[in-house]
């Protein structure tokens, strides 16, 4: 079997294309032309990253131009790290080690600058302009828009008629699995990526993300995983002068790694509307995935026996370890968290995140940088200065390292918080300091990005000698290592077994599109038919200003912070609601189910909050959730939040219709009805909800809907106990109120600018204990007032004690006389009663088409100035009109008295 040596050996018959002793002609310009590209897109990308880390703790960082924005910096950070940073890297190494490999030069040196202009001019620099300036796809590792990714996919042609063609030229049974896995990564990616980028455009919903999920998956196992173990299948024999220890277990390796990892793509939707057969599919593949990594990687490890000298000395080598060792860390933790019991926790978490940084940086970037370094010595004319590489490599492992344990520790704590009944913003406050470390830890990593830069273009210059002395002391050319003990690990293919590469690439392909077959194109199928049985024949499309709104929502990566994916999980229904059917996705091209929770999922957010409240929550999300990173978007408004431009009303249309067909559609009460002694179906595991049997589309208990069980909420009677209270509640009331009531209560908040109805000022009047547990409980309908269920009762009690102490009494009034109350009566049973009810409870006739609800002046009894105010200009965003023209002055005072006589509230200050 082929390992490598020094001296390329030709075939009988064969003639070299070039003298004996000779390495084939290299390309040492695209060499350089790339890895320059690789560092200067390389610090960009990573630039990108450390501002979206940034605006994680400093939402309104460089947030006043769309360009700057944080979902198009995420885009752009994403396939800047993909495409300008491992692609080019990766394009550098093939340049490199093609030629020795194959014992032939690359087909085109014309084909290669032609390549390397797409790649970089038609793929990198347009796609990152396209997504700033709003052109993107929201799907995850294909953002660029598709006519960017008709350049990839012609990129990936070009570069099998340039790399793959040297290889089939020669024999491929003899074939370095360096080699293999070049050809592998390059075929299967180009076959991959249309299917991953072109299909969810044409296919809807939960059908689409079926294919959307092989790509998040192929991404890294058919593009970065081989090229990378093809790296380190070359460095470390050429480093340490030595085979590698089983050239039959990297061939196992490989093949394994192409049957397997295509079927993994499913495990980034458990619990979600594709089928459970597809999704336990893909959790199987991700455990074999495991075990095959252990095998290459115990291959590649036992390849450096005995040579750690040599790995703490060459600084490249170092880096190709580190990857080594990363690649089988992260990829059995992919293995794990793949399994349910495990998925169902940290699934949305930063824990994936993580995840994908120790898979991007400590495997990929790690096994790339390694690569780089080792051909960057043994190229003429380049520089090295390896106390710099050395500096960089431990910058890179210690920023890296703290990273990944601190978002491993967020995921865990906003997992945590999740399970529970808390406000969803709680997890957001938890993990606050979580995401300043996160940033701070990527300046190491720029650092030490830097610095590996400058370890090229300082330091020493190369010789011509030393390159060719370099080059001839490492074995790097495809040829037997006869005389090395090791290689009898190896098979010799004798036979049939000669045929074997051929066989094996057959089964690869098959497998590749049995991948397809099992978890895209059967469910989809299945899907299709559960959609046309289920979904309602009244379902309508989105309207056109919808569809552009859904435009704007992909464009500016609401999809990276927000799903719309409920998941079959009580944690998922009890906090959103019933879990999503594929049918409510069937019109969604692409769709936007997500892979990440930042802020709340938004299936269903329909008729949940008024529509001043989400334009001031998209102008400045802090004006009404004080503690949101969400980032403003000042773009979409002419000034103010209650001035958005057409593009903040499609946006605010679109947010309005989500979950509006299941809502409308009677769904969840027929499936409830029919369902209530159904069996829970295989989806969901023991203690979780049935798929079938769901609740209501909007959970009561934890984000709207009224609810009669609300309790009332007494403040304590004991003075020091009531004094803890009022403390407590006013920290309270700070965090979660003041954006919108003001600091003293006094309905002046920041937010009060944008809402109608304004808040309420809570000085302005006296309330109930009643009152304010109900508001409290409930929320107010057609306000911007949101329940607050989810705070723990003792929380809402100190609030209900913090709101009576913003009342002062004023002074003692004259009691009116009887027939001030007679008159006002008369007025009010003529002028109110159709709306606040005959006794001033707010039960009127019309009461129940109104929202908010007519005031219950039982339970609430306003102060003289407010209700005289009140009747002279009316409430804007209500019903109740300004009587300044209808009555005189004299009888809006006579009103005025009845009103305020009749608050007559339970019996308080129980202790209870």
């Amino acid at each position: 079997m082929a390992t490598l040596i020094e001296q390329p050996v030709y075939p009988a018959g064969q003639r070299s294309v070039q003298s004996a002793g000779e390495l084939p002609s290299v390309e040492y310009g695209l060499i350089r032309a790339h890895v320059f590209a690789s560092l200067v897109t390389l610090v960009c990308s990573v630039l990108f990253g450390i501002l979206v880390a940034t605006k994680f703790t400093f939402p309104e960082f460089l947030g006043g131009h769309a360009w700057l924005t944080w979902g198009r910096l995420r885009y752009n950070h994403t396939q800047g790290i993909f495409f300008g940073w491992l692609g080019n890297a990766f394009l550098a190494f093939f340049y490199y080690a093609v030629p020795r490999l194959a014992n032939r030069p690359v087909l085109s040196r014309k084909l290669g600058w032609l390549l390397f202009c797409i790649w970089n001019f038609a793929v990198v620099l347009p796609g990152w302009v396209l997504v700033a300036a709003g052109f993107s796809q929201p799907l995850e590792w294909a953002e660029f828009p598709l006519v960017v990714d008709a350049f990839v996919v012609l990129a990936f042609i070009l570069m099998v008629f340039e790399f793959v063609l040297p290889f089939l030229k020669a024999r491929l049974s003899d074939l370095y699995v360096s080699g293999w896995y070049i050809i592998g990564g390059i075929i299967f990616t180009m076959l991959a990526y249309p299917v991953g980028n072109f299909v969810p455009e044409l296919v809807p919903g939960a059908r689409g993300a079926a294919f959307s999920g092989l790509w998040i998956h192929d991404a890294v196992g058919l593009f970065v995983t081989p090229f990378a173990v093809a790296i380190a299948y070359y460095v470390i024999p050429a480093t340490t002068r030595r085979p590698i220890y089983s050239h039959f277990l990297s061939m196992v390796g490989f093949w394994v790694l192409f049957f397997t990892y295509p079927l993994n793509g499913t495990h980034h939707y458990v619990y979600s509307a594709i089928p459970m057969a597809a999704q336990k599919g893909a959790i199987v593949a991700s455990a074999y995935l495991g075990m095959d990594v252990i095998l290459v990687v115990t291959n590649l490890l036992l390849s450096l026996r005995g040579s750690s000298g040599t790995t703490s000395k060459d600084v490249p080598l170092r880096f190709v370890w580190f990857g080594v060792v990363s690649y089988l860390l992260v990829s059995l933790q992919g293995s794990i968290q793949a399994l349910m019991p495990v998925n169902r926790f940290i699934h949305f978490t930063d824990w994936v995140i993580g995840h994908s940084h120790w898979a991007m940086i400590g495997f990929g970037s790690f096994m790339a940088l390694g690569g780089i370094a080792h051909l960057w010595q043994r190229i003429p004319g380049t520089r090295y200065n390896e106390r710099m590489m050395n500096w960089s490599f431990w910058l890179l492992a210690g920023g890296l390292t703290l990273m990944v344990i601190d978002l491993t520790i967020a995921g865990l704590v906003e997992a945590q918080v999740w399970e529970s009944s808390a406000p969803w913003i709680d997890s957001v406050r938890a993990v606050a300091s979580y995401w300043l470390v996160r940033t701070l830890s990527g300046l190491p990593i720029l650092t030490g990005f830097v610095l590996f830069w400058i370890s090229l273009v300082t330091g020493p210059r190369v010789s011509e000698a030393t390159m060719s002395a370099t080059s001839r002391v490492a074995p790097e050319n495809n040829v037997a290592f006869e005389e090395v003990p090791a290689v009898s690990h190896d098979l010799i293919p004798t036979g049939w077994l000669s045929y074997a590469h051929v066989v094996a690439f057959g089964a690869g392909v098959g497998f590749f599109a049995l991948s397809f077959l099992i978890l895209a194109i059967l469910p989809g199928k299945e899907l299709a038919d559960e959609i046309k049985r289920v979904a309602p024949v009244t379902m309508a499309t989105l309207t056109a200003p919808e569809q552009r709104g859904r435009v704007i929502y992909g464009r500016e990566g609401c999809a990276y912070c927000h799903t719309q994916q409920v998941r079959s999980l009580a944690a998922d229904v009890r906090r959103f609601g019933a879990p999503t059917e594929a049918w409510e996705t069937k019109y969604d091209y692409p769709q936007l189910w997500g892979t990440r929770r930042i802020g709340p999922d938004l299936s269903r957010e329909f008729n949940i909050r008024p529509r001043d409240w989400q334009l001031t929550h998209l102008y400045n999300p802090r004006l009404v959730v004080r503690a949101s990173i969400m980032p403003p978007y000042p773009w979409l408004f002419s000034g103010s939040a209650n001035q958005p431009t057409q593009e903040g009303l499609d946006l605010l249309a679109y947010l309005e219709s989500l979950g509006r067909a299941r809502q409308l559609s009677g769904f969840d009460q027929q499936a409830l009805t029919a369902s209530v002694h159904a069996a829970t179906p295989d989806m969901a595991m023991a203690s979780e909800p049935s798929a079938r049997a769901t609740p209501p589309t909007v959970p009561i208990a934890m984000t709207g809907g009224y609810s009669d069980s609300a309790p009332v909420l007494h403040p304590a009677s004991n003075p020091d106990d009531l004094q803890e209270e009022v403390s407590r509640g006013g920290t309270l009331f700070a965090a979660n109120c003041a954006s919108c009531h003001g600091s003293a209560g006094r309905g002046d908040g920041e937010a009060s600018a944008s809402l109608l109805p304004k808040p309420a000022n809570l000085t302005a009047a006296r309330f109930s204990d009643e009152r304010l547990s109900s508001v409290l409980w409930n929320g107010v309908a057609g306000s911007g007032m949101p329940p607050w269920r989810q705070l723990p009762t003792e929380d809402l009690r100190a609030l209900v004690a913090y709101i009576h102490s913003l009342h002062v009494p004023g002074a003692a009034l004259s009691r009116p006389d009887a027939e001030t109350l007679d008159e006002g009566e008369s007025l009010f049973v003529a002028n109110c009663a159709s709306c606040h009810g005959g006794g001033g409870a707010g039960n009127g006739p019309a009461a129940g088409a109104l929202a908010p609800s007519p005031t219950n002046f039982h339970l609430k009894k306003p102060t003289q100035e407010r209700a005289w105010d009140v009747l002279e200009s009316g409430v804007p965003g209500t019903a109740m009109p300004p009587w300044r023209s209808q009555l005189r002055a004299d009888q809006r005072r006579a009103l005025v008295e009845f009103l305020r006589s009749l608050y007559a509230p339970a019996q308080e200050n129980s202790g209870q």
